[in-house]
């Protein structure tokens, strides 16, 4: 039979030859979150999924509890059992591995709907044209401080977004920034002598925020103090201040003897990492997180390497009182 090209003949299939495995399997997926939704989807239905949050021991008790009848009880907790939410264990009706999760993402929807307000607000702020980016992320921390939507955690760990550091000078310009921006405590591991971050540390003591420096062994801390107190000596005011803030109980530091590369943590929010050259091990480019999650993974490994850490024995005579520059 003669085939005329670009129309259809007879013999074309009218279905493809090759099944889509991955459109089933999708499919399946689609179908089976329609059963969840509509399993939970009734008032009764979440009182007892909440209800098996702690294991459900007795039916009747939790059937007077919720003010329901056996028949929509038992109704609602087939609907849950059969969706895999709930299963009966220990003689008891708790919630499957698969349920606390569900749980857990139920919480975050619940926190969303409660700062609704705030987050159509940051909808209609990035719709905005005439704000940089910097003044956008700004205002959203403003808008979401201490908002608790994510169980755990803070909507920040979400929308936190991340900058990059690619020249030393955006680096040390940032760094001083945050550092000013800190409330409680302060972790830094520095390679380096970088005299605007030290002020900034020395500010921030002054503030009463705590400060952890865990610096590289190869930094002559000796001659860094002798030179900013020679600095300073020409303003005997100045000089005090700087000598009161080295003995402040709110300064600790110490030497590490091999810093792989330099980090900070501000908060428990903020962090910045260096990423060095491969071969030169010199500075090469910098990340910095607003994010609770990467700040507290940084906080453990720092936390470890101060423990590892040494005392300086210059710092010490500050402290004692007995340094003489």
């Amino acid at each position: 039979m003669k085939r005329v090209i670009g129309k259809k003949s007879s013999m074309t299939p009218s279905v493809p030859l090759i099944r889509d495995d991955r459109m089933d399997s999708q499919d399946e997926v689609y179908k089976h979150l329609g059963k969840i939704f509509s399993a939970g989807s009734s008032l009764d239905a979440l009182k007892i999924f909440y209800a098996a949050k702690n294991g459900i021991e007795s039916s009747t008790q939790v059937i007077r509890e919720l003010g329901l009848t056996q028949k929509r009880y038992y109704t609602n907790l087939k609907r849950l059992i059969d969706v895999g939410l709930v299963e009966k264990a220990d003689d008891k009706y708790k919630h499957t591995t698969f349920g606390k999760i569900a749980y857990q993402l139920i919480e975050a929807l619940k926190g969303a709907l409660e700062q609704k307000d705030k987050l159509d607000l940051i909808d209609r702020l990035l719709k905005t044209k005439n704000l940089t980016a910097e003044e956008i992320e700004e205002i959203m921390r403003t808008i979401l401080k201490d908002t608790n939507i994510i169980p755990g955690g803070r909507i920040t760990d979400i929308l936190g977004p991340v900058r990059m550091a690619d020249t030393w000078e955006k680096l040390v310009n940032d760094v001083v920034e945050q550092i000013g921006k800190a409330e409680r405590e302060i972790f830094f591991a520095s390679k380096y002598h970088e005299i605007r971050t030290s002020e900034a540390l020395l500010k921030a003591v002054q503030r009463g925020v705590e400060v952890y420096l865990l610096v590289d062994k190869e930094i002559n801390i000796p001659k860094t103090i002798r030179m900013i107190v020679s600095l300073l000596f020409t303003s005997p005011k100045a000089l005090r201040a700087f000598i009161n803030l080295l003995r402040s109980p709110h300064f600790r530091m110490k030497k590490y003897e091999n810093l792989l590369y330099s980090f900070m943590v501000v908060d428990g929010e903020y962090s910045m990492v260096e990423i060095l050259t491969p071969i030169e091990k010199t500075f090469s480019v910098a990340f910095l997180f607003y994010n609770k999650t990467v700040s507290k993974k940084f906080s453990d490994v720092f936390k470890k390497l101060w423990e590892m850490g040494s005392n300086i024995e210059s710092i010490d005579k500050v402290k004692a009182g007995d340094y003489i520059p």
